[in-house]
């Protein structure tokens, strides 16, 4: 198994902590996004960690090198990350995709590796780790059958307020067999790029699939592990209280 980490954005929203940084090099707590995601994905003995690199590249580059912690890195640079979204990163990645299962993963998470520990185990071969919908999360859902098989793919657009208790949200994270990505996810992809261009996200792709009459794709719902995807500072106040020592939590807390 490898793992690709999607990391080729600007993070405009982080102002003047990615002014001359990507996102993933922002720090919580001290601790850079990207050490902290492929600290855990070191103690899964991967064969290899893909990281799909743009803005500011070559300083991601230069900080991780070409092994993390025993770990091989490899990495795919996209050149036109300020035209482009992350269906573009993924696609250039896409050969990789059909020769190992691969654990995809986006570069402005911050998460429990224990979340990491259960995709592996599960015997499920095509995994999205989702969350009970709460009021502070935004961005693409998905409702999903008594089998935990996702039935469809919410996007903000589609958001029905009335169907709240039965949508979970994506976290960002998913694990796609080999054959998966082979005989379906890579050739949608391709194909909706043709046909929608360049700036638009993986995860759409992902919401056609789940349109087919054979399910493909089952949900991991989270069972209170923490997490958190950050976009903005006030994302980044929220992590840091969230991550930090139990000691520290109530004084973070009361800074807020």
């Amino acid at each position: 198994m490898q793992a690709i980490i999607l990391a080729a954005g600007m993070g405009k929203r982080l102002k003047e902590l990615t002014q001359d940084n990507t996102k993933c090099m922002v720090k919580v707590n001290g601790v850079r996004l990207i050490e902290r995601t492929l600290d855990e994905l070191a103690k899964l003995r991967l064969k290899k960690t893909i990281l799909v690199i743009g803005y500011e590249g070559a300083k991601l580059k230069k900080f991780v090198g070409p092994v993390w912690k025993g770990m091989k890195i490899e990495y795919v640079n996209n050149p036109i990350y300020n035209k482009t979204n992350n269906i573009y990163s993924l696609a250039l990645a896409a050969d990789k995709m059909v020769r190992d299962d691969t654990l995809l993963l986006e570069s402005d998470l911050i998460f429990e590796g224990a979340i990491l520990k259960r995709v592996v185990a599960d015997p499920r071969p095509n995994l999205a780790v989702v969350d009970a919908f709460k009021s502070w999360m935004d961005g693409t859902c998905v409702t999903i059958d008594e089998n935990h098989l996702i039935k469809r793919f919410v996007p903000n657009k589609d958001f029905v307020y009335e169907e709240i208790p039965t949508y979970y949200k994506t976290v960002n994270i998913y694990k796609f067999s080999k054959e998966f990505a082979k005989n379906d996810y890579v050739p949608f992809l391709k194909a909706y790029s043709r046909a929608l261009g360049d700036n638009e996200y993986y995860e759409q792709v992902l919401r056609v699939i789940a349109l087919l009459d054979k399910p493909l794709i089952h949900a991991m719902p989270l069972c209170g592990e923490k997490w958190y995807e950050i976009d903005d500072i006030q994302d980044l106040d929220i992590a840091e209280s969230m991550f930090c020592k139990p000691e520290e939590q109530v004084e973070k807390l009361a800074s807020r």
